[in-house]
């Protein structure tokens, strides 16, 4: 029987080529000599210059805008030509006998539109509201002779005139007509709805 031996491969090293199915050697004792290297990043974005190539820093000229258009007039309010109101002025009138014109014209025109129904007794007691006041010296010369065309600008089948004439009694004479105005304002109403209709029909 052969003696034991110690081994003279201090490396625990086998002195013969393992086999293809023999389990492979370990060095646990082994130390990694050689740091790892830091990986290089290949996704990191790099920041976009906010210069420009040439490296000046001018600032772009500013941009100008147009000018802001100007506030537009306000439309002054209707009121009656001054010529025609000192025209007016210079004009003799006999007050009692214009107010019967004025008040048959329209009670006959009221008397005709039976369409305004319920509404003709209202407009009776407006228009007699006027004639009290012309009566009693209320009711200045401007108004005499505009109630005169208004009244006969009714009798003529003109509502736009009537219109335009009972629109600048209001913002003139608002005072002394607004009592009893409303009611003639229905019979201008009523004259322009009615002239619409005779259009309709004419078509």
């Amino acid at each position: 029987m052969e003696d034991c031996k110690p081994s003279d491969n201090p490396s625990g090293k086998a002195t013969f080529d393992p086999g293809w199915n023999d389990p492979p050697t370990f060095s646990y004792n082994a130390q990694q000599t050689t740091p790892s290297k830091p990986r290089n990043f290949l996704n990191k974005r790099v920041a976009f210059p906010l210069s420009g190539t040439t490296g000046s820093n001018a600032t772009p000229p500013p941009v100008k805008l147009p000018p802001m258009p100007a506030a537009l007039p306000i439309a002054p309010p209707v009121h009656s030509n001054p010529v025609m109101l000192s025209q007016q002025e210079q004009i003799e009138i006999d007050s009692e006998s214009t107010l019967k014109e004025v008040k048959d014209i329209l009670i006959t025109f009221l008397e005709s539109s039976s369409e305004l129904g319920p509404k003709a007794n209202d407009i009776k007691r407006r228009l007699n509201m006027m004639e009290e006041m012309w009566a009693n010296g209320k009711l200045n010369k401007r108004i005499h002779l505009q109630m005169k065309e208004l009244a006969c600008a009714l009798r003529d089948d003109q509502p736009s005139r009537a219109d335009d004439i009972h629109r600048a009694l209001m913002v003139d004479h608002v005072t002394s007509v607004g009592s009893w105005m409303p009611g003639v304002k229905q019979l201008v109403h009523h004259c322009i709805a009615r002239s619409e209709l005779l259009n309709i029909d004419k078509e």
